[in-house]
Formats: C-alpha cells, structure tokens, sequence
C-alpha cells in the first residue's frame, strides 16, 4: 500500500517537433529518481500525458468538421512517434516500476487515444509489461482511494466535453469503421490551432484563452493571414458552432427529457457546462515575477517550505473545477481531497483546508509543466508580436503530494528545478 501519492498532469508529450510543448524529460525523470527513493510510492498521472492531439500524420483519414476522430491504426502510429521522441522518459517511468512502485495513468481530453486496445498494450509493452501491482489505467476517468479523488477534469467543460468518456467511440455510418469520438476542442485544435502553428509561431499552443489569441493574431497579421484564417474561423464555427458538438446539445435536450444519464453529470452540471455558467477567471497571481516566486525550487522536494507558497484559498476561487471539487468535498462519499488538471492553472488551498465548516478538505489542481501565457491575467496590452517573447511565459513544473497520516489525509502543491531536455537541443541544433 502506497504511503505518497505524487500526481502530475498535463505534460502533453509530443512528437520532438515544433508542435511538441513538452521539453522537460530530464526534470521529469529526475523528478522519478527523487520518489524511487521513498518506500512504496505511487506516482499518479492525472490525463494529457501524451498530447496525441499535436501529433501530426503524413496522411489521416479525419475530416474536418467531424466528431469522427482517429482509427487505431492513426492512434498507434501517433503513439509510436511519441515514444520515439521522449525514449528516455518511458524508460525511467519502467525502471520506476521495477524497484516496486507503482503507476495510475488516468486518461484527458488529449490521451483519450489510450482507450483503443492496441494503444495500450504497445504502452504496456514500452513499459516492460507491468502487471497490476505496478501499473493502472483508470478507464474510468475517476481514480478513488480512501479519502483522494482524482480526475483530469474535462468533462466539466463543454468544448473538452465526451458524451461517453468511458467508451469514447463512434462508428462511422458510411464505412461503418469504429472510430474514436473527438471533443469540439480537439476538433477544433486540429483544424485551426495546428494550422496556425509553424516553427513561426511556436507558442500558438501555449496561450489561452484561444479565442483571444486567435483575435490578436487575425488583427495584427499580414492581409494574407487574416483572410486565411479569418476565413477557416468563420468556416469551423458555421460548420460546428459553440461547443459543445450540434449532437451534444441534442444529448442535453434527451437529458432534459430525462431519457438518458450519461457519466459524470448531474443534469445541473451538465447544463451549466453547455451554458457556460461558472466558468470565471481565477483571482490571485497576476504577473511573471509574482508567478516565478509562488513555488520553491527544491532539490529535496520533502523538505520544501510552506510558508511563501502564494495560494488563494478555496472559498475565493470560484469555475468550473473549483465548483465541482466543493460539491466532492462537501458530499457524502467521504472525500477529503480532490485533485484536478486540465485547465493549466495550477492551484491549492493547502493553507485554508477548511470548507463548509469542514476541516482538512483540500482541493489540489496540479497545473501543467508546459510553457504558459494567459492573457487574461498579463497587465500588458499584447500584440501578436509580443507572444515570440519567452519571457512572458511561465512553466512550473507542479506536482500533488498527498500522505495520509495520523491526523487524516493532506495534499501540498509543490515545484522542481527544470532544465532542457535533450531532445529539444537536438531540434534545435538540426533547425541551425
């Protein structure tokens, strides 16, 4: 039984290319030797492990416009480019395994290609082939023990949204092939965003939120790029709309219906995520110096400090994951922690664990380890110019630690030093 728990989410590995965010391989598999050294750790990734999503083919069979995502066969071929790419990485996650930890790989909005069989076994297989001790795909969504809830957290949102996140699949009613359903974001990355995206403009993955960036770069731009994408933008909306997918808003009509029940919504949830409602910016650290302070960079991650983390506490931070870890915490199922990913904002209110009355309820969301720019919280008047400036963004490499103990469950967001990854100074050597 695992003492520590340590969660990470959204590294979003890619394929070593100039549509790969992920460049920390050696603060990752540092990272690993730290908590190879405890006793009985399990290390739990909480969704977008892999960015299949960024993973470009020579030749797909997906059409734009559709929720009729990839085959396994286009899956596979993703994974494979992956793997290639971040060797070392899978590498030091199986000899993780091997000195009798364990790993908990939960499924995002950008992985959700694991679901296909042979994705997963030729995972399995890059990872020495662990038996359950060692290793768990949560294809639930939802990974529960104890007193810890842990969940990536799209399925609150209406354009990461899946009708089914347990079955992702849809068959194709012309070729009648089984295909994987895609969300209205992923439909949308693939069409527009990976478009946009050259060894020009690098950091088009990395700012949010979208739409604003998309704006700044229709406005700023030269003629030619505004009437491209301009157009593309007017074509993806009047072909797919406001997320979520036309044939999710028909899902909410049946539930209003009260015809069917789908995972892991209330009817309220459900309608407040296609609505829109509680979704606000998060109050708290505005600008880079403050951001750079917020964590401390350890070498000994058990001995961090506490005391000059910058972190709000739970009952100031109020969208959608804040919302639905409240409604967790509060509930009769016994949970004292709930840890999300998926929105990039890392978060805790380890300070102020207290809610509703209740002590020692934590709320945890792990952030990302992928350079990040929100304009909605920069002070700066940007320019499309001004996101080629790497100084703008920030990259904490944050990470959950949840012990149980005497006293009950507790869970702390902390911070490692990072470096380069070798794979990138190689992309970047060649591109010289």
């Amino acid at each position: 039984m695992a003492k520590t728990r340590y969660i990470v989410s959204d590294l979003h590995l890619g394929a070593g290319d100039y549509l790969d965010d992920f460049d920390q391989d050696e603060s990752f598999i540092s990272f690993l030797d730290t908590v190879a050294k405890r006793r009985s750790a399990e290390l739990i990734i909480n969704g977008d492990f892999i960015d299949f999503v960024a993973v470009n083919l020579d030749k797909t069979s997906t059409r734009p416009f559709s929720r009729l995502g990839s085959t396994e066969g286009e899956s596979l071929a993703r994974l494979e480019r992956v793997l290639e790419a971040h060797n070392d990485l899978f590498v030091s996650l199986r000899v993780f395994m091997e000195k009798s930890h364990r790993v908990v790989l939960i499924p995002g909005n950008h992985d959700i290609d694991l679901f296909w069989p042979r994705v997963r076994d030729r995972l399995l297989e890059e990872l020495g082939g662990p038996d359950s001790d060692h290793f768990h795909f949560e294809c639930s969504g939802i990974y529960r023990t104890g007193s810890l809830y842990v969940e990536h957290g799209n399925q609150f949102y209406a354009d990461s949204v899946f009708e089914d996140f347990t079955h992702p699949f849809l068959r194709d009613p012309k070729t009648g092939e089984l295909r994987l359903e895609r969300s209205w974001g992923n439909c949308f990355l693939e069409y527009f965003s990976n478009g946009m995206m050259s060894e020009r403009n690098p950091f088009i993955n990395n700012v949010r939120p979208i739409p604003n960036m998309v704006f700044l770069g229709i406005q700023d731009e030269s003629w030619w790029f505004k009437m491209a994408y301009g157009y593309k933008l007017t074509r993806f909306m009047s072909k797919v709309g406001f997320p979520p997918f036309k044939e999710s808003r028909e899902l909410l009509r049946r539930k209003r219906e009260g015809r069917i029940d789908t995972w892991g919504y209330s009817r309220k949830r459900f309608m407040d995520l296609v609505s829109g409602r509680g979704r606000v910016e998060m109050p708290g650290v505005e600008d880079a110096e403050m951001l750079s302070s917020a964590f401390p960079e350890d070498d000994d991650e058990e001995e961090a400090g506490r005391d000059d983390l910058l972190l709000d506490s739970l009952a100031t931070r109020e969208d959608a994951l804040s919302v639905a870890a409240r409604e967790i915490l509060l509930g009769d199922e016994g949970i004292d922690v709930v840890v999300f990913g998926h929105d990039h904002r890392y978060y805790s209110n380890e300070l102020q664990p207290v809610l509703g009355g209740r002590k020692g309820k934590f709320y945890v969301n792990t952030g990302t380890w992928i350079p990040m720019l929100f304009l909605t919280r920069t002070k700066r008047q940007l320019r499309w110019r001004d996101l080629e400036d790497e100084s703008l963004y920030q990259q904490l490499l944050t990470y959950a630690v949840v012990k149980k103990g005497l006293s009950g469950t507790t869970a702390s967001l902390r911070r490692i030093a990072r470096t380069v990854s070798k794979h990138r100074e190689e992309a970047g050597a060649e591109t010289a």
